[in-house]
């Protein structure tokens, strides 16, 4: 079954020493900030079922921040999302990588708090993951040799170079 990925704070999702006043079957509301919608509609991206366009999506979305850094993010199964909308919109994607814009970019649209509650809770339930900062920077150097990725931001160039 496919998957959706959000990018994420992974800090932000559990209890830690910098949060100890928080309760163990609580969330911070930091986390929050990482489901920021827009109309109502949040963006996200398809993974396929064997993952075999995971590594390409984490190069897009990381070649489109400012800097190389980590990179936080969490699947969520696409059937614990039934009862949200999701729709395919390429026009919302704006990453370095123009192909992975157009064929795995989706948007969770017509959403509520009911809706934001229940991608919460999947959120919760599963395993968040992390790219280091130095594989972030060898997968976008693959991407620029291999002719996916372009037109990257200064700070990402100056890390390369």
């Amino acid at each position: 079954m496919p998957f959706i990925l959000r990018k994420i704070r992974k800090a932000k999702w559990y209890k830690h020493d910098d949060v100890s006043w928080l309760k163990d079957d609580d969330l911070q509301a930091d986390a929050l900030n990482d489901l920021k919608t827009d109309g109502n509609t949040l963006s996200v991206w398809w993974i396929e079922d064997d993952n075999s366009n995971l590594n390409r999506v984490v190069t897009a979305l990381a070649a489109n921040c400012d800097t190389i850094s980590n990179f936080d993010y969490v699947l969520i199964d696409i059937n614990k999302l039934s009862d949200i909308h999701i729709i395919k919109d390429s026009s919302g994607a704006n990453t370095p990588d123009k192909e992975a814009n157009d064929f795995w970019h989706y948007h969770l649209v017509e959403l509520s708090l009911k809706k934001i509650l229940i991608l919460i809770e999947a959120i919760r339930k599963e395993k968040k993951e992390r790219v280091s900062e130095k594989q972030i920077k060898q997968l976008i150097q693959q991407g620029i040799i291999s002719g996916q990725i372009s037109d990257l931001k200064t700070g990402i160039l100056e890390k390369i170079s």
